[in-house]
């Protein structure tokens, strides 16, 4: 029998990559082949994104094409949030589809697959009560020295605007023998940066009763292999952030200086509206015992635009704030009205141009703090994780800086992959080592830098002479 080929694509965060590649090594482990091509596919996985409109258009549109395309005998299977959103909706929408696979019943692709072939049109949304597998194997697909590692799924935040629980399920926490069982496994495979990755990864162990400090003892358990050099946390929320995890991230080599804090507003009345937590005074704050107790800290955040009931008194705030916190990077993103959140029935409404307006001026208000914190680092030396080489075009401002046609390309501790630009430098270095490289300039999101010359031991100066 002729082995049967399939293609991935994987569309919105790091999360739904992870499931991607669970779902492809499952796949691979029953003996189908990957394929990139998507004529020699027999089935087409698309694993898609729910979460604002933008995304939704993106996957809408991904899939439809694939329909059209679609050739005879050919699989077409819609995985992820937009299929736990709207399940047998899609098929109905568009017939081409031959199965729906939710966020928690990704698990069982293989069995969804034979079921097709087999001439039925399979819909699986059931959420899984505990994520306690392995996530093994995994086929990861990220450079090979960075890996991201789940360490929970779903949500209990009650934040007006957001439709993840309703995707993803309630928060539940992995347990730690099963987190370390993966990244021990991703270390040996080559992995030398672990990204900790969750809707609220501060919040890792709660539900599990440990009431504080749970995620800076899972850290402290990380940081115990051997092999692995760096532990980046993404998506640390304000209320869930304790003592005992700010005193983790201080003291303990591996994990990186970087914390990324999604607040989005900082003006009570939105906050309130939002159901988030706190308000901006106590923010600053958070963020000012941040900074005092870890040295060389990078500090990122992003903030809705836009959200119904703003006005520009919201804004005027929110830009203030902005200007005092000097946060090192931020985004912001448009609210998008969603059917099934409460914030879809709040009065007023924000016009688009409005929104769209207000956005611009955010950015360029954050434009110049992130400049001033890109200056701060320009003249040191920052160890960087080489990722690869990258072509450079001929009127980028990068290879006047670099003088050659190409460059190395990775990151330092201060920046996340796919988010926050990097570090493009000339020098002696390997791809998926390290390098020690003095920055030399600071664009709008990049730096240029110089590799500096390792310095020679005295074992390497009795090599050279015994050559």
């Amino acid at each position: 029998m002729t082995q049967q080929k399939v293609r991935f694509v994987s569309l919105g965060c790091a999360k739904n990559l992870v499931d991607t590649e669970v779902m492809a090594a499952k796949l691979a482990a029953a003996d189908w082949a990957l394929t990139v091509d998507e004529n020699d596919a027999d089935a087409i996985v698309v694993n898609t994104c729910a979460f604002i409109d933008a995304a939704k258009e993106e996957s809408t549109e991904a899939l439809l094409e694939l329909a059209v395309r679609k050739r005879s005998g050919q699989q077409l299977i819609v995985a992820g949030c937009l299929a736990q959103r709207f399940g047998e909706q899609l098929q109905a929408l568009v017939p081409e589809i031959d199965g729906v696979i939710g966020t928690g019943a990704y698990a069982g692709i293989v069995e969804l697959l034979e079921d097709v072939r087999a001439g039925e049109r399979p819909v699986r949304l059931h959420l899984d009560a505990e994520p306690e597998h392995d996530f093994l194997p995994r086929l990861v697909t990220t450079p090979r020295a960075t890996a991201y590692l789940k360490i929970a799924e779903g949500c209990d935040h009650p934040c007006t605007f957001c439709i993840i629980p309703q995707l993803r399920g309630r928060f539940r926490s992995r347990s730690e023998q099963s987190i370390l069982k993966e990244a021990a496994a991703l270390v040996d495979a080559g992995a030398k940066e672990l990204i900790l990755i969750a809707q609220d990864t501060s919040m890792w162990g709660r539900d599990r009763g440990i009431r504080r400090g749970g995620l800076a003892q899972l850290l402290e358990r990380l940081h115990q292999i051997e092999q692995l050099q760096w532990i980046r946390l993404l998506y640390l929320y304000p209320a869930t952030v304790d003592a005992e995890l700010v005193d983790a991230i201080a003291s303990l080599p591996k994990v990186c200086k970087y914390v990324d804090m999604p607040l989005q507003h900082t003006h009570p009345e939105i906050l309130r509206k939002m159901l988030r937590p706190s308000n901006g005074d106590r923010y600053l704050e958070i963020i000012q015992d941040l900074r005092a107790r870890i040295s060389d800290l990078t500090v990122r955040s992003t903030f809705i635009v836009g959200f119904p009931g703003e006005t520009q008194e919201h804004v005027d705030h929110l830009a203030a704030w902005i200007e005092r916190a000097e946060l090192d990077r931020a985004g912001f993103f448009e609210y998008s009205r969603e059917d099934a959140t409460p914030a879809a029935e709040l009065a007023h409404q924000v016009p688009a141009k409005i929104k769209r307006r207000r956005l611009i001026r955010l950015r360029e208000a954050q434009r110049h703090a992130s400049q001033r914190a890109r200056n701060r680092r320009v003249g040191r030396v920052t160890r960087v994780l080489v990722e690869e080489e990258r072509r450079l075009r001929r009127t980028d401002a990068i290879r006047r800086q670099i003088g050659r046609p190409s460059a190395w390309f990775g990151r330092s501790m201060g920046e996340a992959p796919g988010v926050d630009g990097g570090i493009y430098f000339s020098g002696a270095c390997a791809i998926g080592g390290f390098a020690d490289v003095r920055l030399e300039w600071s664009g709008p999101f990049d730096y240029v830098g110089r590799a500096m010359q390792q310095p020679r031991t005295q074992a390497t100066l009795r090599g050279l002479q015994e050559s």
